[in-house]
């Protein structure tokens, strides 16, 4: 059991990193790769904090976990339902490559995966809400970037981040995510009572 559910982490793991490498590739065979927009944008971040986050849990696969594996768990299961609840809804419909594979995995694929993993082999116990706010760190650090770089470089990596539209109406989106993103913690958090697969397992 061990073994399969750590082969089964790395292999999503491998997937996602795949998915990005195949987009970087596609990228540079076009002459369009600049890596600085590249891994600009919140998916590639997060696929890649999710890939990270699979392939760590994967050394502790039916073992006790430290503190910091569940934070960091918890904060890719969170980014990842961002990037599914802001792509399919808002953005899916202007993207002429949604068909592709690598599309499918990084918008959807790594989210089930991710969140899956969370609710099957959570911590033994609940994390404490008054740390809910490590889960926004992140997210608010990469927002503040790209405002700055929309405002200087004029480069920001969705259309409704762009300061054109109005920093009122930007703000609007990013309070929006912030509280989304709270309250999707706040159930992960406390959802470690529906898993399925736990440390005591292991025996």
């Amino acid at each position: 059991m061990t073994r399969t559910v750590a082969g089964l982490r790395v292999a999503v793991a491998l997937l996602m990193l795949s998915a990005v490498t195949r987009n970087v590739v596609d990228h540079l065979q076009d002459g369009d790769f600049v890596a600085w927009d590249f891994f600009g944008y919140f998916t590639i971040q997060s696929n890649l904090i999710g890939a990270t986050a699979l392939m760590v849990s994967a050394a502790y696969t039916l073992r006790e976990r430290p503190a910091w594996v569940e934070y960091l768990r918890a904060c890719a299961a969170v980014y990842l339902l961002i990037v599914v609840s802001v792509y399919w809804p808002l953005l899916s419909p202007i993207d002429e490559d949604i068909a592709r594979w690598t599309n499918i995995v990084v918008h959807g694929v790594s989210c089930v995966a991710v969140v899956g993993d969370w609710l099957l082999a959570g911590p033994r116990r609940p994390l404490p809400l008054a740390r809910l706010w490590v889960v926004m760190v992140y997210p608010l650090v990469w927002a503040t970037v790209t405002l700055i770089r929309g405002a200087t470089d004029g480069w920001v990596p969705y259309p409704f981040l762009d300061p054109v539209n109005g920093y009122a109406a930007v703000a609007v989106v990013i309070a929006g995510i912030v509280v989304a993103g709270l309250a999707v913690g706040a159930v992960l958090f406390r959802a470690t009572r529906w898993r399925v697969l736990t440390p005591e397992a292991a025996g």
